[in-house]
Formats: C-alpha cells, structure tokens, sequence
C-alpha cells in the first residue's frame, strides 16, 4: 500500500510539473463553454455522450503514452527495473491518477455545457470506464516506444478505434456486431446518463465493460512486464 500511495503521489507530481492539470482545465472550461455557444439544449441531449467520451480518448490513450515517454526520458521507468514496485501497482497508479482527472474533465463540460439535468452516477461509471480502457491500452502501447513519433500512429489508431461504436449511435448501421466492441459498454452507460436506455442493454454494458477493462488491463500488466521490467524493445 505504502509503494501504490508514492508511486500515486510520483505521479501527481509528474503531471502537476507538465502542466496537465492546468492543460486538462483549460481545454475543458474552452470546450464546454463553446458547445453551450454553438448547440441548443436539445442538440446536446443527444451529443453529449459523444463529447464527454470523445474528450477522454484524449486524456487517456495520448497522455498516458506522452507521460509514459517522459518518464522514460527523465529515468523513471528505469527505477522500476530495481524496484520492488509491482506492474499492477504501477498501472494502478495511473488507473487512479488519470481516471479522477477524467471524471473532474468529464464534470466540468457536462455541468457548464448542459447544466445539471443528468444522471451523476450513469455518467461517472461510463467515464470511469471509458477511463479504465483508454489508460490500459495507453500503457500497453506506450510502454513499447521511445519517441512520440513511433508512439502516434498506434496511439491514433487506438483512440479511433475506440469511437468506431460512433456509428452505431449516429444511426448509420445497427449492426449487431457493435455490441461485441469493447468500447459499446461506456457509450450505452453514458448515453443512459442523459437518456432512456433499455434496462437489458443497461446490464449487459456493465457486465461486458468489467470484462473488456479486464481484459485491457491484463494487457497493459503484461505489457509493463515484457517491456518495461524485462527491458525487450518492440519489433
């Protein structure tokens, strides 16, 4: 516990010395405040899903991997080699940190661009969520380079993939098969926060999205693993 609460604290300062709280804030106050200017109330019923989780695609897969490439630049990822820090508390603590900083970006867009008219937990859970995906695919992929150059194309592949459930809520396929992604759980869990959703698909996002971060963070461990403490390098 003791190594989970300063790997956390690490990590806090690590972000708090990028400016990411700051960054974070400021794009979310920009963007709340221009979708307030630029839709009506009933635009953004229905695009508010789409926002919110369109915004932590960015604050998961892409910082995760900036900050994971910091980290190497400054030696940090070299101390866990010969440290008795766990892969799992590692992530852990990037679970934590970057997961709050999602649901308080998350928070402020919502309540500035729609008010307070939607359901506080659906959204909370569907971020966290969404969250839980997005850093461990980050970490999985990240830990695998060591230049934002090699890093962006996998990581924009990622956070595409991540919304191609997109089609499916813009009713331009009703493909069945959208409910096998990984991603379709925190689109359904969000859209029920500002939405009815059918109490069947409520059960089925939350059971498959525990799955789905499960199997993501599996991943991400053994990923941490194979190329952060046994050092291989990606082919």
């Amino acid at each position: 516990m003791n190594r989970l609460f300063n790997t956390i604290r690490l990590d806090s300062l690590l972000q708090a010395r990028n400016k990411v709280y700051l960054i974070i804030a400021v794009a979310a106050f920009a963007l709340a405040f221009a979708l307030s200017a630029v839709f009506t109330p009933e635009q953004l019923h229905f695009f508010m899903p789409l926002v919110v989780l369109g915004s932590v695609s960015l604050t998961t897969v892409f910082l995760v991997g900036v900050l994971l490439l910091l980290e190497r630049g400054e030696g940090t990822l070299d101390v866990v080699l010969v440290s008795p820090l766990r892969p799992s508390e590692y992530l852990a603590s990037k679970l934590i940190t970057l997961t709050v900083l999602a649901l308080i970006e998350s928070a402020i867009i919502a309540v500035i661009a729609y008010g307070i008219g939607f359901s506080i937990g659906w959204l909370v859970i569907a971020v966290a969520m969404r969250a839980s995906m997005g850093i461990a695919v980050g970490v999985a992929i990240g830990v695998r380079y060591r230049s934002i150059t090699h890093f962006l194309l996998p990581a924009i592949l990622a956070s595409v993939s991540f919304d191609l459930p997109l089609i499916w809520y813009l009713n331009l396929s009703e493909s069945p098969l959208f409910y096998l992604w990984p991603s379709m759980p925190p689109l359904l869990l969000a859209k029920a926060a500002f939405m009815e959703v059918d109490t069947l698909q409520l059960v089925y996002a939350f059971a498959y999205g525990l799955v789905a971060v499960a199997a993501a963070m599996f991943w991400a461990s053994r990923a941490i693993e194979r190329y952060v403490v046994r050092g291989e390098t990606a082919s």
